[in-house]
C-alpha cells in the first residue's frame, strides 16, 4: 500500500500558498501568484519556479488544478489557511514539545515582544476556554 503524499509544506511552498490564499477563495494562474509575489517581496520570483512549485502542491493535495481558456492551467487551494495553520501547529508541536502547548506557551509568555495588549487578549481568551468547559 503506497503512502499518501505530504502535506508538510516547505518554506517556499508556503510562500506560494500564502499567496494563493490571499488571492481568494477562487481559481488562480501561475501568472497571478507570480505578479501577487513580486508586488510584495524584493525579490523576483521566476514564473518557471512558481509553475514548479504550485505543482509540487498539486501532487500533495494542497492545490487542484484544472484546464482554464487556452493553455491556462487553474489552480484551487485545496487547504485552507486555517488547516494548514492546524496542521503545522501539530506537527511543530509534536517535534519540538512531544505534543505538549505548555511548555511553548510558557516560551512565547517570556519573549520580550509580547506587551500587556497581547497579554490581555490571551487571558480573555483562556478565559473564554475555561468557561466553555465549565458548561460542558
Amino acid at each position: 500500500m503506497s503512502k499518501p503524499p505530504s502535506k508538510r509544506l516547505t518554506d517556499l511552498e508556503l510562500v506560494v500558498m500564502r499567496a494563493v490564499w490571499d488571492l481568494g477563495p477562487g481559481s488562480v494562474t501561475v501568472r497571478d501568484v507570480v505578479e501577487r509575489l513580486n508586488a510584495g517581496d524584493e525579490r523576483s520570483h521566476a514564473y518557471t519556479t512558481v509553475q514548479t512549485i504550485m505543482n509540487i502542491l498539486v501532487g500533495k493535495g494542497v492545490l487542484e488544478s484544472q484546464r482554464g481558456k487556452g493553455r491556462a492551467l487553474l489552480y484551487r487551494a485545496d487547504l485552507s489557511h486555517e488547516e494548514a495553520t492546524a496542521s503545522m501547529t501539530e506537527e511543530f508541536l509534536g517535534r519540538l514539545f512531544g505534543g505538549r502547548a505548555e511548555p511553548l506557551l510558557a516560551r512565547l509568555l517570556e519573549h520580550e515582544s509580547v506587551d500587556r495588549d497581547t497579554l490581555a487578549e490571551l487571558k480573555r481568551a483562556i478565559e473564554e476556554q475555561l468557561g466553555e468547559e465549565d458548561d460542558a
